[in-house]
């Protein structure tokens, strides 16, 4: 059996380019937010030492305190979300080959690729083919009389040339699935 170079797909410029603009918007609007609540608090703080002085509630500041503690931590997480969002555009690619198929996320370290989907099935282990939120996922559990490690679950965001890579799946996959 003669295994020809594999074929690699991996996210298009203009996908990539995509993924950088939203990370760059993403990361200009919340730097300009944190800034902007920066700015305002010790004015908060001024205005709770003048309601305090003149014996008035100040529930309301410590629920704008608050509020705006909060937007800082929910911010931050949208933050890294847009930053993990960058790496998986930027270091993906699945590799196709006559074995089988292969997600690789370089730009991760190699637990967090493995977590998010990095690995390798073959083609008669791939069992689903399904879409589950940003991702395409690949699940393995074919040959039920294979008693070796659990197969792990592949997933990527965006490749060019989807289509192609969906019939070559369905193609070379013999325990593949189809749901209706």
């Amino acid at each position: 059996m003669s295994v020809g170079s594999p074929l690699v797909f991996r996210p298009s410029f203009a996908q990539r380019a995509m993924a950088v603009l939203l990370f760059a918007g993403s990361w200009l609007v919340g730097v300009r937010a944190l800034a902007q609540i920066m700015e305002r608090l010790p004015v908060l703080r001024a205005s709770m030492k003048v309601a305090e002085a003149a014996s008035e509630p100040t529930w309301s500041f410590w629920i704008a305190l608050v509020a705006a503690i909060a937007a800082v931590v929910v911010g931050s997480f949208l933050l890294l979300a847009t930053l993990l969002g960058l790496l998986l555009v930027e270091g993906s690619q699945v590799l196709v080959d006559e074995l089988g198929l292969a997600v690789e996320h370089n730009a991760l370290p190699a637990p967090l690729a493995r977590k998010l989907g990095a690995g390798r099935l073959l083609w008669k282990r791939i069992t689903r083919l399904e879409h589950s939120g940003p991702f395409f996922v690949l699940r393995g559990g074919g040959e039920p009389e294979h008693h070796g490690p659990k197969d792990p679950t592949l997933r990527f965001l965006m490749v060019d040339e989807l289509e192609r890579l969906v019939f070559t799946i369905l193609e070379r996959s013999p325990n593949l699935k189809h749901e209706e």
